[in-house]
């Protein structure tokens, strides 16, 4: 199943390389895009509070772990915090970069039988992923950087059983604590459920006799109830719980037809986002009639999907991003199935990837700035600009928690940084600008109403 000499390491590095480089494409031409406002906010509201462990959005306790800013306000300092935009896009870029390599890492491990060219392989598929490619990979999203420490901790758990090694479980605990730490408890479920597949296929059960083994996870499982107790005791939001009630509204209020509408649809979503070689090999296996081998490696990386997917599919609320740590995964088993292909079918595959990363060049610099920005009705930094120049010097406040609302008051802060950060109004303060998203007599003289992105956006002025 040697790869070289057709195609070589030097065309995978190239690709690799390529694909690295184009995921910076988006980050300097596009505005803010969904929740990015409400991340350069909290970025920014946590630098001028100097506190760096609680979040602040709007001058409000926010119930999210503070550590994803931290790079942010890094290199905000850098750079400058009128480019925050870009800098929360390059906090995803790089932990894509780091979740690549952490894949070309397992892979060399998981496929020792291959060549050099198995881990660059490996990274080049992860790289060209559809999602990871086309969005969440740069996005300025928390979810690149969640995917990047739940897949290292479940990638360095395996290497821990397998071993039998207490220093990679010492640091599979520490990255799953760490995940949490960027994101919710969600990562400890993940983990634990793909713990339960790699026990089960390592007849590793008697660590769970362990005493040491015992001792550590129950330090790992602690962490959010510490965090709580001595980090977030003074704050008003429970973080840890708050994540359990926003998983629990995942799994009620939906109506039949939204239930069924998702467990039909959502494996579809999930294959056809992992695009350009989950498509190639269903249309192997349909139209030539593949057939693959499922060897211990595979049948472990396709078990551990599996149970991980599972809760986001019976959950009628489970969205597609929810599913960005297991792409990592999937990069790997596409790996060993690709390993397993002639070599005409495996280049056509690796030009799938490269007509793939052809793509991204038009996407990125024209396609996806003019659906997203360019269309009429949708330049958000001009509805920014003129509600400061409508406003001069005049206190301005929000009672916009929607998109559109929070990138108007991130580029707003970072533009008028001698002033204070635009707050949450509480319906007490007068002489004040308001920006609302929807229509009403309750915050005084309406100013002007802009229609922006499919909504409206009100300013009114109460004196």
């Amino acid at each position: 199943m040697f790869l070289s000499p057709n195609p070589s390491i030097q065309v995978y590095k190239i690709m690799v390389l390529i694909a690295a480089f184009f995921m910076l494409l988006p980050l300097p031409i596009m505005q803010y895009v969904g929740e990015e406002g409400l991340m350069a906010i909290k970025s920014y509201e946590m630098f001028l509070s100097g506190d760096w462990f609680h979040t602040v959005a709007l001058g409000m306790s926010f119930p999210h772990p503070p550590l994803w800013h931290w790079p942010v306000i890094l290199i905000s300092q850098v750079i400058g915090w009128e480019h925050v935009d870009i800098a929360i896009r390059l906090v995803s870029v790089i932990s894509t970069w780091l979740t690549a390599g952490a894949v070309a890492y397992m892979a060399i491990w998981l496929f020792p039988k291959e060549d050099s060219s198995i881990g660059w392989l490996a990274a080049l598929i992860y790289l060209s992923l559809g999602e990871v490619c086309f969005w969440y990979g740069w996005l300025g999203y928390i979810d690149a950087c969640f995917a990047l420490f739940i897949f290292s901790s479940i990638a360095t758990l395996w290497r821990a059983f397998e071993d039998k090694s207490a220093r990679w479980l010492c640091l599979a605990l520490i990255l799953i604590s760490i995940a949490f730490l960027i994101k919710n408890i969600t990562a400890y479920a993940l983990f634990f459920a793909a713990g339960l597949v790699l026990i089960t296929r390592l007849k590793r059960w008697s660590l769970l006799k362990n005493p040491f083994f015992i001792i550590l996870t129950c330090l790992a499982m602690s962490v959010p109830s510490l965090w709580q107790s001595f980090i977030s005791s003074g704050a008003d939001i429970n973080t840890a719980g708050s994540s359990v009630d926003d998983i629990i509204r995942k799994f009620i209020g939906f109506d039949l037809f939204r239930v069924l509408n998702h467990w039909l649809t959502y494996p579809f979503i999930f294959i056809f986002r992992s695009l350009p070689l989950a498509l190639f090999f269903i249309w192997l296996w349909l139209r030539h009639k593949q057939r693959f081998q499922w060897d211990e490696p595979l049948t472990t990386l396709a078990l551990i999907l599996l149970v991980c997917f599972l809760p986001f599919w019976i959950s009628p609320g489970g969205g597609a991003r929810y599913l960005i740590p297991l792409y990592g995964f999937v990069a790997l088993l596409l790996t060993g199935l690709l390993l397993q292909l002639n070599q005409l079918q495996l280049k056509q595959s690796i030009r799938l990837i490269a007509l793939l990363l052809m793509l991204k060049l038009p996407y990125s610099l024209l396609i996806l700035p003019y659906v997203k920005d360019h269309m009429p009705e949708r330049d958000i930094k001009a509805v920014a600009r003129e509600l400061i120049a409508i406003s001069h010097d005049a206190p301005l406040r929000t009672q916009s928690d929607v998109a559109n609302g929070l990138s108007i008051a991130a580029y707003i802060d970072v533009w008028q940084q001698d002033n204070a950060p635009i707050h949450w109004y509480n319906g007490k303060e007068k002489g004040v600008y308001i920006l609302a998203e929807e229509e009403t007599d309750d915050f005084g003289e309406l100013v002007k109403t802009w229609r922006l992105r499919g909504s409206l956006v009100y300013l009114y002025k109460q004196d």
